[in-house]
């Protein structure tokens, strides 16, 4: 009971601090007035830009990342589970490559659908 009051105060900071930083860059752009074009532009590398931002990103890029975070959740359930086994039975193998056989046939299936294959 004696931790309300600190989650309390975390919790107005947390939605102050932000609600005070959008308010502080309005108040300043007002004092200030100008409205430069510069500011207004796109800053690559102090390089001026040639075309314009809004590029449509191919669908492929989100598959290829949709499967990269897929095997690297996998990794992150198998990693702790190596670390875990002190006495290995046979039905902690049994669900271990059942894991794996499940992984490695949505990997198969991604491969027949062309989801691994990197296309513009």
């Amino acid at each position: 009971m004696a931790e309300y009051p600190f989650f309390i105060i975390l919790f107005m900071a947390l939605i102050t601090l932000p609600i005070l930083m959008v308010l502080t860059s309005k108040i300043i752009k007002f004092i200030i007035g100008k409205k430069k074009e510069v500011s207004d532009s796109i800053y690559e590398c102090g390089e001026p830009s040639i075309e314009n931002s809004w590029k449509r990103i191919p669908i492929s890029y989100f598959k290829i990342a949709l499967i990269f975070i897929l095997f690297d959740i996998e990794i992150v359930f198998i990693f702790p589970w190596i670390l875990n086994l002190s006495e290995p039975t046979q039905s902690s193998y049994l669900s271990f490559i059942t894991f794996l056989i499940i992984l490695f046939v949505g990997w198969i299936y991604a491969y027949k659908k062309g989801y691994l294959e990197w296309e513009m």
